[in-house]
């Protein structure tokens, strides 16, 4: 089977990283943990910015050293066998297939919310899938290029809104006093959803360059993306009380309100666009690369590894791939499918995948200093699954109930095949 073009570099390698973890999440999940636990929000960031650390450590090692379309699933092959390779790739395809239009469904209604045009609610959500398969169908190259536009784009607009909160109101210094448990912890939980991402990124390191930069790709995005959001909760520290209402639902329009005035609903509306743009662009690329590389293993149809043949684009994995979420969306929309389940659904398999990393990790590292990255991997993920309660939990079941049917299913297929040998 063929490979993919080897045409992404560590610049654009990395807005590309910055695009897939920057969403939704990065316009409620500041506002609503800083209403529940006033300045003293920033920390369970701090305490989830560096648990995630380690488990970063993970797959840029795996990256450098397997890039592969099939990210997490062909670490698992690498490391362990293919029941878990395979129930490791139909999990991430199932999160990226969930979480994708519940992504741009979000999107749609802050644009409807914001420009006061009822129709963007369907309307934004089928056009920005449908650009993310054009431009992905164009190729990485193009793909690439828009990812730097748009993050740059973001970075203005977020930057511009902190500092001239800040400069406006002063900085209010972050609280010391140690919130409840039971509320730090789903807090906690909710947070953590804000550092998931660099998983999908690692289904694009098969068309890198420079395999050895991409452990500098994930520690430029990572220290950007934590310095955005303790910008923004500083900001909101700055400029809004605690109680306001409207922090659970539009947290940066508020926070617009306090820099810009009667420019708010712009600006928050021109944020919200390149916000869920970025990231639905970025995770329709790397959701077509991942489709390419299960079917290139015999894990997805055969059909689905065909490319074109001038850059070696997936193109019949990309248009597969924006159908598919595009009808999603378009469901979701109608009502048809709930925008929670998506959520539901997709939500706890990130983290699985994390989990999954760090045993891949943990089995083909050597060293002491890999036995210790592992067993501060362990610890996050044990915690983070106690804390999250059934919905993580159901997550990881239904990982082991998928492997279990597989593994019967692989059985029966050799037990067969060794009867047909039998009988020749």
């Amino acid at each position: 089977m063929s490979g993919l073009q080897k045409s992404l570099g560590g610049v654009v390698g990395t807005f590309l990283a910055l695009s897939t973890i920057l969403g939704s999440g990065m316009m409620i999940l500041p506002g609503t943990s800083y209403h529940q636990l006033g300045r003293s929000a920033w920390m369970p960031w701090a305490l989830a910015a560096l648990a995630v650390a380690p488990l970063l450590y993970c797959y840029a090692w795996l990256g450098r050293r397997h890039p592969s379309a099939s990210g997490v699933a062909h670490y698992s092959e690498v490391a362990f066998n293919p029941t878990v390779a395979r129930t490791s790739g139909l999990l991430a395809t199932l999160a990226l297939v969930t979480g994708i239009p519940a992504t741009a469904l979000t999107g749609g209604r802050y644009v409807a919310d914001f420009s006061g045009v009822h129709s963007l609610t369907w309307m934004f959500p089928v056009l920005v899938l449908g650009g993310a398969a054009a431009v992905a169908y164009a190729g990485t190259n193009v793909s690439g290029r828009l990812q730097v536009a748009l993050v740059l784009a973001l970075f203005v607009l977020v930057v511009c809104t902190a500092l001239v909160a800040l400069g406006a109101h002063g900085v209010k210094p972050p609280s010391t006093e140690l919130p409840e448990f039971g509320t730090f912890g789903a807090v906690l939980t909710a947070v953590f959803v804000a550092f998931t991402g660099w998983e999908t990124v690692a289904f694009t390191f098969e068309e890198h360059k420079q395999p050895d930069a991409i452990p500098r790709i994930f520690a430029a995005s990572y220290v950007i993306v934590v310095a955005l959001y303790g910008l923004l909760l500083l900001s909101l520290f700055a400029a809004v009380g605690p109680g306001e209402d409207g922090l659970e639902s539009a947290p940066l329009l508020l926070l617009a309100e306090q820099s810009f005035g009667g420019l708010a609903r712009p600006v928050t509306l021109a944020l919200v666009v390149a916000a869920i743009t970025a990231n639905v662009f970025a995770s329709v690329l790397a959701l077509s690369r991942l489709v390419f590389g299960m079917a290139r293993s015999g894990y997805l149809p055969a059909p689905l590894t065909r490319t074109r043949e001038r850059d070696s684009n997936p193109v019949t994995s990309v248009v597969v791939v924006g159908s598919l979420l595009t009808l999603i969306a378009v469901l979701g929309a109608g009502g048809l499918v709930p925008l929670e389940f998506l959520f539901i659904a997709s939500g706890g398999i990130y983290f699985v995948l994390y989990g999954v990393g760090m045993a891949a990790f943990t089995r083909l590292a050597r060293g002491r200093g890999s036995r210790v990255i592992s067993a501060m991997c362990g610890v996050t993920v044990l915690c983070v699954t106690l804390l999250a309660g059934p919905s993580m939990w159901s997550a990881w079941g239904l990982f082991a109930v998928v492997s279990l049917v597989i593994a019967l299913l692989r059985r029966r297929a050799a037990a067969r095949a060794e009867r047909r040998r039998v009988q020749v």
